[in-house]
C-alpha cells in the first residue's frame, strides 16, 4: 500500500483535515463553478453582440432567427446523413463482399458521383417539387436528397476500401471460425469500416455544407425555391452585398461547425480508434487517447443519479437487442441458402431496375441527338479541357501540401491533439460561405481583370479538394499496424528510406480512395467555382461549371444542361476507367497491410 505522505509532527486530526479538503466536491459546488463559468460566457457574448449591433445595424435585426436558421440547417443535414450512412454501408458491402454485383455497382456510383448537383435538379423538379407532395414538404425532401448526393458516394467508397483491404489472414480466421452472413459483418466487417467511415463520414459532412446554399435555394429560370436556413441566409446576402449579413451568417456557420466538431465528431474520431488492426501491444500511438474537447470538460456536472435511472430504464431496450441480435445470428447461421436466393433475388431486381433506367437514359439521348444540337454544344471539349487543368492545378496544389502534414499529423501526438481540430473545423466551413472573401481576394489580386474568376475558381477548387486528400492520408497513417512500424523503426528505417519503404506504400490505397473522391467533388465545385456571383458582379470563366450554370438556372436550356452534364460524366468516368481504377486496385493488392 501507498503510505500517505504527512507534515512532521501532523496529528490524526491533520490527516483527518486533510482528507476532508481533498474530497470530491459536490454538485453544488460544480453548479457555483459552472455557473460562474457561464455568466463570463454570457457577458463575452454580449459584448461581441453590442460591438456587431454598433457596427452592423441592419444586419443585427436579423440575429434573433440565427437559432432557428441554425437548427432547419442542421436538421436537414442530419436527415441527409442517416440516409448517406444506410446507404453507405448496404451498398458498398454489397460492393465489396459480391464481385458480380460489383462490375454494375462501381460504375454506377462512378456515375452517379460524376453527375454534379444542379445535374439533380429537373429531377428533383419533376419529381419533388412539382409532383404529389407539393409545397413546402417536397422542396423540404428535395433539399434533403440534394444534401444525399453529396454525402453518399463518398462514404461508400470509404466503405468498400475498408472491406477490399482487410488483412488476408483475418479474413481466412473468420472463415475457419464459421462466420457467414450476419455474424461476419457484426464482428469482423463493420468493426473494420469505422474508422474510415467516420474519417469519410466528416468529409461527406463538410460536402454537405459546401452545398447547402445550392440545396436551400433550388432555382430555375423564372422561379427561385428558398427554405429557411444558414446556406440561403448567406446566399441572399451575398446577393445584396451585405457585407454585415454574410459575416454574421459565418460567424453562426462556424459556431455550428464548432459544436458539432467538439460534441459529435472529435469524440467519433476516437472512439473510432478502438478498431484499429493491432497484432502486438504497442506503444501509444498519436492518434490514440486523445483527449476530445468533450472529454475536457470534466468541471461540468455529471448527474450521477440521472444517468443510473436512464441507464435503469433503457436497460430493458438494451437486452431486448442482445436477444433479437442473437437470434437473427441463429437465423442465419441456419438458413444460408434461404439468405443466399432472397441475396440473389435482390441483386437481379436491382439489375432489372439498372437496365430498364439504362434503356430509358440512352432512349432519350436518342432523342436529344435526333434535334438539331445547341450552337453552345460545340464549345464543350475546349470548356472540358479548361475545366480539367484548372482542377489538375488544384488538385497538385493540394497534394504538394496534404502528403508531409498527414504524416506530421498521423504521428505526431501534440498535432493530433491541437492541430488536427484546426483543419477539421476549417474543412467544415464549405468554400460556398468564403465566396466573397475569395472573390475579394481575387479582385484585389488582379485589379478586377479578367484573371479574378480564374483565381476564384481556383481558390474554390482547391478548398473543395484537398481536404479529401488530408483526411484520407490522415486515416492511411493512422491504419499503420503499430507492430509494423515498430519492426520498421528497429531496422533503423529513418528519413527518406521510411518514407520510401514504409509510410508511402501505406499511403496509396487511402492516396486511391482520396483522389477519387477529391476529384469528383472537384468536378461538382466547379458550378460553383466557374460562375461566381457577389452582388451585381458577376465572375465567369470558360468551363463546364459555368457551362451547366448558364444552361439550367440562367437561360432554362435543358438540352445544353444535359449535354454538358453527359460530357462532364464521360471525362469522369474516362478518367476513373484509365487512371483511378487501375491505380486502386493494384494498391488493394500490392500495398495491402497484412497483419
Amino acid at each position: 500500500m501507498r503510505r500517505r505522505r504527512s507534515c512532521p509532527g501532523s496529528s490524526p486530526g491533520y490527516e483527518g483535515a486533510r482528507q476532508r479538503v481533498y474530497r470530491p466536491r459536490p454538485l453544488r459546488a460544480k453548479m457555483r463553478g459552472l455557473r460562474g463559468r457561464l455568466r463570463i460566457v454570457a457577458v463575452v457574448l454580449i459584448l461581441l453582440g453590442i460591438g456587431a449591433a454598433v457596427l452592423f445595424p441592419d444586419a443585427a435585426r436579423t440575429v434573433a432567427t440565427l437559432p432557428l436558421l441554425a437548427f432547419f440547417s442542421v436538421l436537414r443535414m442530419v436527415a441527409a446523413y442517416v440516409l448517406s450512412l444506410l446507404f453507405a454501408i448496404s451498398y458498398g458491402h454489397t460492393a465489396a463482399t459480391n464481385r458480380r454485383a460489383a462490375t454494375v455497382m462501381l460504375p454506377v456510383m462512378d456515375i452517379l458521383q460524376s453527375i454534379p448537383i444542379l445535374g439533380f435538379f429537373p429531377f428533383v423538379l419533376l419529381f419533388f417539387v412539382n409532383g404529389p407532395l407539393g409545397d413546402p414538404f417536397g422542396i423540404e425532401v428535395a433539399a434533403v436528397f440534394l444534401i444525399f448526393t453529396s454525402m453518399a458516394w463518398n462514404m461508400a467508397f470509404g466503405v468498400y476500401e475498408s472491406i477490399t483491404t482487410l488483412p488476408q489472414d483475418l479474413d481466412q480466421a473468420a472463415r475457419s471460425f464459421g462466420l457467414h452472413g450476419w455474424l461476419r459483418f457484426r464482428l469482423l466487417a463493420f468493426p473494420a469500416m469505422v474508422p474510415k467511415l467516420i474519417y469519410n463520414s466528416i468529409l461527406s459532412w463538410t460536402n454537405g455544407w459546401f452545398f447547402l446554399v445550392a440545396s436551400e435555394i433550388i432555382t430555375s429560370p423564372g422561379t427561385s425555391y428558398v427554405r429557411p436556413g444558414l446556406g440561403s441566409f448567406i446566399y441572399l446576402a451575398g446577393q445584396r452585398g451585405d457585407i454585415g449579413g454574410i459575416a454574421i451568417g459565418i460567424a453562426a456557420l462556424a459556431t455550428v461547425v464548432l459544436l458539432l466538431d467538439v460534441f459529435l465528431w472529435r469524440p467519433m474520431s476516437v472512439w473510432s480508434e478502438r478498431f484499429r488492426m493491432e497484432t502486438t501491444a504497442t506503444g501509444e500511438r498519436a492518434s490514440l487517447h486523445v483527449p476530445s474537447p468533450y472529454e475536457r470538460l470534466r468541471w461540468l456536472p455529471r448527474f450521477p443519479r440521472l444517468r443510473r435511472e436512464v441507464a435503469r430504464r433503457t436497460q430493458p431496450l438494451v437486452d431486448r437487442y442482445a436477444r433479437s441480435s442473437a437470434k437473427l445470428d441463429r437465423v442465419y447461421s441456419s438458413h444460408q441458402r434461404v439468405i443466399r436466393a432472397v441475396r440473389r433475388a435482390d441483386i437481379g431486381l436491382f439489375l432489372i431496375i439498372f437496365v430498364i433506367v439504362v434503356a430509358t437514359g440512352l432512349i432519350g439521348l436518342v432523342g436529344f441527338f435526333q434535334r438539331p444540337l445547341p450552337s453552345e454544344a460545340r464549345g464543350l471539349p475546349i470548356a472540358a479541357a479548361f475545366s480539367f487543368l484548372r482542377l489538375l492545378l488544384a488538385y497538385l496544389s493540394a497534394l504538394a501540401w496534404t502528403i508531409p502534414v498527414a504524416a506530421w499529423l498521423g504521428r505526431s501526438k501534440w498535432a493530433a491533439r491541437f492541430v488536427t481540430p484546426v483543419f477539421e473545423i476549417s474543412a467544415s466551413i464549405p468554400a460556398t460561405a468564403l465566396q466573397p472573401l475569395i472573390i475579394g481576394f481575387a479582385v484585389a489580386v488582379t485589379m478586377g481583370g479578367y484573371f479574378a474568376g480564374e483565381i476564384g475558381a481556383y481558390l474554390v477548387s482547391l478548398f473543395a479538394m484537398q481536404w479529401y486528400l488530408l483526411f484520407n492520408l490522415i486515416a492511411g497513417v493512422r491504419s499503420i499496424p503499430g507492430d509494423l512500424d515498430e519492426a520498421a523503426r528497429a531496422f533503423g528505417l529513418r528519413g527518406r528510406t521510411y518514407w520510401r519503404r514504409l509510410l508511402l506504400p501505406a499511403l496509396v490505397p487511402s492516396l486511391a480512395t482520396g483522389s477519387i473522391t477529391a476529384w469528383g467533388a472537384g468536378w461538382n465545385a466547379l458550378i460553383v467555382a466557374e460562375y461566381l456571383q457577389f452582388g451585381r458582379s458577376v465572375y465567369s470563366v470558360t468551363g463546364l461549371g459555368a457551362s451547366l450554370f448558364q444552361a439550367t438556372v440562367v437561360t432554362g436550356n435543358y438540352v445544353m444542361g444535359y449535354l454538358t452534364v453527359l460530357a462532364m460524366t464521360v471525362v469522369v468516368l474516362t478518367l476513373n476507367k484509365l487512371l483511378w481504377r487501375p491505380i486502386y486496385k493494384r494498391a488493394a493488392v500490392k500495398y495491402r497491410m497484412d497483419v
